[in-house]
Formats: C-alpha cells, structure tokens, sequence
C-alpha cells in the first residue's frame, strides 16, 4: 500500500488486535502509540496500514497527542492470503536461538512456527518464552510488510507435533546423513502446503527421523555444509519458496 501521488512510498503497518480492527476509530495500545507518536512522531493525516494478524486495512491517523492514538480506518480489512503454507517444525535449540528463527521464519514467510521437542532438544519451555515468541514474530511482521502473523506453537513433543500438523503436499526432513539433494524431491512440484523438520544441536537422531518418516517426511540434503539450527530452517523455506512462486522454467 502507498500514499496517494506517491506510489514508490511504501505505508509504515502498525498491530492491533482483531476486535480493535474492527472498531472505528481504531484505538492503539500502548506499546503500538509510544512507538508511532514518540518514536516516529507521525501526525494526524498520515496513511499508514494496520493489521491483525490476518487481515489488514489502509487507515488514516487522527490523534497522535497525548496518550491516546487512534485512526479512521480507509477501506473494509481484507484477508491476507499466502500462496503457499510452510510449517516449520523446529527443534528447540538453547539460549536465544529460537528468537532469531522466529524472526527469520517470519520475514521468510512461514505459516507456522512449531518447536518441537526432539531427543536432542532443549526442555519443554516456559509460557513466557512463548509469548516472547510471539511479540517477535509480531514486530517482524510489521518490519517486513506481512499483513500477516505466523502462529507460534506451544513447544510439543515430535510425535505429538507431527499428530497436529495435519495434511501437506510436501515434507522436507533436512538431515546430513541423507545423499538425496533437497532439489530432486521438490523440482517441478506443484504443492501449496509444505512442512520442514529441523534438528536442534546436535541435529536428529536415527529414531526422529524414523518418526517423521513414518508421517511421511522425506529426508534430503541441503548441499554438503552443515548449517546451523537457526539457519537451516530458513534456508529450506527459501528453497520451497522459490521452487513454487519464483524459478522461472518450470514445466
């Protein structure tokens, strides 16, 4: 979305909470108003977009004094849709890795972000990690321009994770002691629904993958480097991605 007479000028997005998009005028909290009235001292008039985690709309500001920012929405909040649904079924790794996937995962364009509980993962963590998760996923959505949110999942054991994920078109299980390059399974596929599995430290061990294939995944190789846990996740989906939506030449 651009301001008007200028089409080159890309609109700063701002989170609201789903009941709050609905609302006229659309109220911002705290953190959101600080952020738009202090830090980037936006005025009344500016065009900005506003989004919910699902949905977005063009608003216009209408108060930036005081405590209280609020903005008169420009248009119905329309659905924001993905060509293509990744999950990323992410090992837990240790200290803070996990925010740098969650970020990266994001600013890719993963769907869902579940970490899971393989034989080398760090233990279950807290639900205030959780919700940090999902504050970082958030602003990254902001910076990114995504009118959308990834769902970040509680922190589950493999085989619990792999019950809930339902149904996909594709199952990419990265793992180095496979020869296959990631390249033969997915060329040419038409898939719109894909998973990614990824090791924590340490990398899966024989009985997760068995696991995973045994819900289908399909072990491959990502070149000869061996690639951090916060790193493959994302390389992977960059793969799918440009498999399905970029790579011209297809058959």
């Amino acid at each position: 979305m651009t301001q008007k007479g200028d089409a080159a000028r890309v609109l700063r997005r701002f989170f609201v909470a789903p009941a709050v998009l609905d609302r006229e005028p659309v109220t911002f909290a705290p953190r959101e108003a600080h952020h738009i009235a202090r830090v980037l001292r936006l005025r009344a008039g500016t065009h900005i977009v506003v989004f919910d985690g699902a949905r977005e709309a063009e608003a216009e500001l209408v108060t930036t004094e005081g405590e209280t920012v609020t903005a008169r929405r420009l248009q119905t909040p329309c659905a924001s849709r993905r060509p293509v649904e990744i999950t990323l079924l992410q090992g837990l790794p240790r200290g803070p890795k996990m925010d740098r996937i969650v970020r990266m995962g994001t600013e890719v364009g993963l769907a869902v972000i579940a970490p899971v509980l393989t034989a080398r993962a760090l233990p279950d963590a807290g639900a205030t990690r959780v919700e940090r998760w999902r504050k970082i996923a958030q602003e990254a959505a902001r910076q990114c321009g995504r009118g959308d949110v990834p769902e970040i999942r509680v922190p589950a054991p493999l085989e619990a994770a792999l019950a809930t994920m339902g149904p996909v078109d594709v199952f990419v299980v990265p793992w180095e002691e496979e020869a296959r390059a990631i390249g033969e399974m997915i060329v040419g596929c038409a898939f719109t629904t894909a998973a990614v599995l990824i090791g924590p430290e340490g990398g899966l061990t024989a009985n997760d993958v068995a696991c995973a294939r045994n819900a289908g995944g399909e072990t491959v190789s990502l070149g000869p480097l061996i690639l951090r846990t916060e790193t493959a996740g994302a390389v992977t989906a960059a793969m799918l991605f440009y498999e399905r939506l970029l790579r011209t030449g297809r058959d």
